[in-house]
Formats: structure tokens, sequence, C-alpha cells
């Protein structure tokens, strides 16, 4: 099985970048609002892509059973580090998303938020084939995706900033903003969103967008566009 990580993130991660601390508050509001949907009992909750365990410590101290995995052998210790210190048992894995070390059907949810967006499309399709593979039929996935609305995607095509295109709608090495040094990024568009989720009963995609209107700080702004599916393995 090919594993595709982008090195960037290892990277980052040794210099101390990216360690969130606190659940992703979007994330939060989703999940409780998502679990409606399984027609299984929720007892276990995977995240790929875990990071430095920020997702899931809350979901643990909330009772669910916690797993995770992530590329990065830094963030993973992070990751365990983070629950042992808030008393909160984890199941936290190295391991990559095109070869998930889980059995067949173990998970009642699973949470991807932004890190399948990390590689090229047909990375993609393998880590969706992987998440089907993991998930409880009935179960819930949730997923976050950076689309094809994002304002880097303009400044991309429009040569205002550089990068280099794999494929269309995937760039590495961006220049500046947003998206500079983590690598590779995939836009997705909508159909192909809801191509790539053909395993699901999708029950609604979200358009969830940032963007900052006045900046006085110096730091040129933030923003973003995702889509949020929430969807039910068949």
């Amino acid at each position: 099985m090919k594993k595709y990580f982008d090195s960037s993130w290892e990277e980052n991660y040794k210099r101390g970048k990216g360690f969130n601390k606190y659940p992703y508050g979007e994330l939060v509001s989703v999940f409780f609002n998502s679990l409606k949907y399984s027609t299984t009992p929720i007892e276990s909750v995977l995240e790929v892509g875990c990071g430095a365990g920020n997702n899931l410590w809350f979901m643990g101290e909330l009772g669910f059973n916690v797993y995770g995995v992530d590329g990065s052998e830094t963030i993973v210790k992070e990751a365990k580090k983070t629950c042992q210190l808030r008393g909160v048992d984890s199941d936290i894995r190295h391991g990559y998303f095109e070869a998930l070390p889980f059995e067949n059907e173990t998970m009642d949810v699973v949470i991807d938020r932004e890190s399948i967006y990390c590689g090229t499309k047909e990375a993609i399709v393998r880590s969706l084939q992987e998440v089907s593979r993991v998930l409880k039929t009935g179960g819930v996935f949730i997923t976050f995706r950076f689309n094809d609305k994002n304002p880097t995607l303009e400044l991309l095509n429009d040569g205002v900033i550089s990068g280099e295109k794999l494929e269309e709608g995937t760039y590495t090495n961006i220049s500046s903003g947003t998206f500079h040094g983590v690598g590779v990024v995939n836009f997705v568009s909508l159909e192909e969103l809801k191509e790539q989720h053909s395993f699901l009963d999708i029950k609604h995609i979200n358009e969830h967008t940032n963007k900052t209107v006045e900046d006085y700080s110096g730091e040129n702004g933030y923003f973003y566009s995702e889509y949020i599916l929430v969807g039910v393995k068949k």
C-alpha cells in the first residue's frame, strides 16, 4: 500500500508550529449536531490527522473512546502527552491515511478536520476508501475540506502568488499567504466532493468561510473557504 505524507508537516511540528491546544470551535458544533444521524450507539471516535490531540482530549473528557492517527511522529507524541495530562484514555497511533492502522468497521464516528486535503486527488480517494473501511455501517463521517472558492486559489490562478501546480486544484510550494509552508494543498470542487463521498448517505454540505475585511495588524489578514460534509456510511 502506497503511503503519502507531506514531510512539510513533520518539519513544522519539529519547529513547534501547529501545536493547537484547544478544540476547533466549528467542529464541536458540527460534531454534536451530527450525532443524531448515526444508526449505531456512539462509543468510538477516530480523528484522522489528530495533530496535537486538541480535539481528542475534549471528546475523551465527554466519555467517548477516542482514537487518533497522524503521519507525524513528533505530533503523535505530543497528542499522547496532551491526553495523558488531562487523564483521558486514548489510542493514538503513527500511521497514514491510506493505510489506517485500525480494523474494519470499528469506528462509530470518523472526523477529518482539514487533514485529508493535504494530498493529490489520487491520495485523497485512497484515504477516503480507508475511512469507509474502518467506519461502521450506519456510522458518521465528518469532513472539513478547503474548497475551490478559496481566495488563495484565485491569487494562484491570477499569478499574484506562485505555486507548483500538480493537477487541477492541487498545488504545492505556495509562495505566501495562509497555505505557505504546508506542502500539498487540494482545493476541492463541490462536484468532486460529492463524487469522492459516494460511500455515504450525505446529510448535508455546508460552506464555511472566514475572511478578514479590515486588517490593522500588518499581518495581511486571514481568509479561507471550506466545505463541511456530514454523511452516514451506507
